[in-house]
């Protein structure tokens, strides 16, 4: 039980960290729609520049949020391996190596294209900041 809680607490604090990044992908994507706000009316320079900016925001968004699966992965092939040298697991922990399909010798890989909600989301996102740059300028309201 406490090799099962250690693995489960690496995989806790595994998340935390994610959780902070995830944190700051939505400033990042809150700043690389204002630069796409500002950058209307600017030269082709940049125009490039900012979406040079907005892609990569794009791509660290799914960057980032690809850890959440790989560190699941990663706590799912520990539990296995702890089972398979005699550990007993909670039902909690049985139940996770069971739905995730994963035994202790497979070796984790991180994906970055294996969660189709964020893809989506990302697409969009990409699609307003891109269209914002490069499409017909649009008038906020009261800009002075």
């Amino acid at each position: 039980m406490e090799e099962e809680l250690s693995i489960l607490a690496y995989n806790n604090g595994n998340q935390i960290a994610v959780g902070i990044y995830s944190v700051l992908t939505v400033i990042l994507a809150f700043i690389a729609l204002r630069v796409a706000r500002f950058s209307q009316g600017t030269n082709v320079a940049g125009k490039v520049i900012s979406s040079i900016f907005g892609i990569m925001s794009g791509f660290f968004i799914i960057d980032v949020q690809s850890y959440r699966h790989f560190w699941n992965d990663v706590t799912a092939t520990y539990l296995a391996k702890a089972k398979d040298n005699g550990i007993e697991l909670s039902t909690f922990a049985s139940n996770w190596v069971e739905q995730s399909g994963l035994s202790g010798n497979d070796l984790v890989t991180r994906g970055l294209f294996n969660d189709i909600p964020l893809l989506a989301f990302v697409t969009v996102f990409l699609l307003i900041v891109v269209g914002t740059i490069w499409g017909p300028k649009i008038n906020f309201g009261n800009e002075s």
